[in-house]
C-alpha cells in the first residue's frame, strides 16, 4: 500500500512540473536622469539647511508598475515592463541628489533625518507618465511636479513653484517611455534648482 502511494506521489509531481508556467523576466528600468547643475557660488542659504520630503503622490506612483495611458483616457499597465523602484521614491532620491549638487544650501538632509533643517522642500508628483494617441502611431511623456519651500520654524510656505514639462518619445514602447520621463525628470530637477536659487540670491 505505501509503495503505491509513493508511486502516485510522483506520477503527481511529474504531471504537475509538465503544468508549471514560466513567467517571463520583466525588463526592469531605472529613474536616474542626467541633471546638468552648476555649483553656485554665491547664495544667501549656504549657512541654511534644507530638507527633503518624501514626495506625494497618486498610487499608481508608489508602485514598481509601469503604466501608460491611451488618448488620456484610458490607464493601462505594461505587462512585461516596470520600474526598479516606486517613482515616487526614486524620484525623491534623485531630487535630493540634485538639490545637493546645487550647493545652495549648507546641508540638504534626507527626510529620515532627525536633524533640524531651517527650511523642508515639499514635492507633489503630480503626473508622471507615457501618453499614446493617434491610434498608437505617436507617443510622449508628460511630467508634472510640484514644489514647496516651507519654513520649518514657523511652518509657512514661502513660496510654490509647478513645472510642467512634456516630450515626444523615440520608440513608442516602455524603453522609449522610460527614456522621455527621465529627460522630463532631468529638465524639472534642473529648473527647480533655478527656482531655488532665485529664492536664494
Amino acid at each position: 500500500m505505501l509503495k503505491k502511494v509513493k508511486q502516485i506521489i510522483v506520477v503527481t509531481s511529474i504531471l504537475l512540473s509538465g503544468c508549471t508556467v514560466i513567467t517571463p523576466n520583466k525588463s526592469q528600468y531605472l529613474i536616474d536622469p542626467v541633471v546638468k547643475t552648476s555649483k553656485a557660488e554665491k547664495s544667501s542659504c549656504k549657512d541654511k539647511s534644507i530638507k527633503i520630503a518624501q514626495a506625494f503622490s497618486a498610487t499608481a506612483l508608489m508602485s514598481r508598475k509601469m503604466k501608460y495611458t491611451y488618448d488620456e483616457q484610458q490607464e493601462f499597465t505594461y505587462s512585461e515592463s516596470a520600474w526598479s523602484r516606486a517613482p515616487s521614491r526614486a524620484i525623491t532620491a534623485v531630487l535630493l541628489e540634485s538639490v545637493r549638487a546645487s550647493g545652495l544650501f549648507k546641508n540638504v538632509n534626507n527626510y529620515k533625518s532627525r536633524s533640524r533643517s531651517n527650511l523642508i522642500l515639499e514635492t507633489n508628483i503630480e503626473e508622471f507618465v507615457q501618453h499614446y494617441e493617434d491610434n498608437n502611431t505617436k507617443s510622449f511623456v508628460k511630467a508634472i511636479i510640484s514644489f514647496s519651500l516651507v519654513d520649518a520654524k514657523t511652518s509657512t510656505t514661502i513660496d510654490n513653484k509647478t513645472i510642467e514639462v512634456q516630450l515626444n518619445t523615440e520608440t513608442l514602447n516602455a524603453q522609449g517611455g522610460a527614456k522621455a520621463l527621465n529627460d522630463a525628470l532631468a529638465e524639472i530637477l534642473q529648473k527647480n534648482n533655478e527656482w531655488l536659487g532665485s529664492l536664494c540670491r
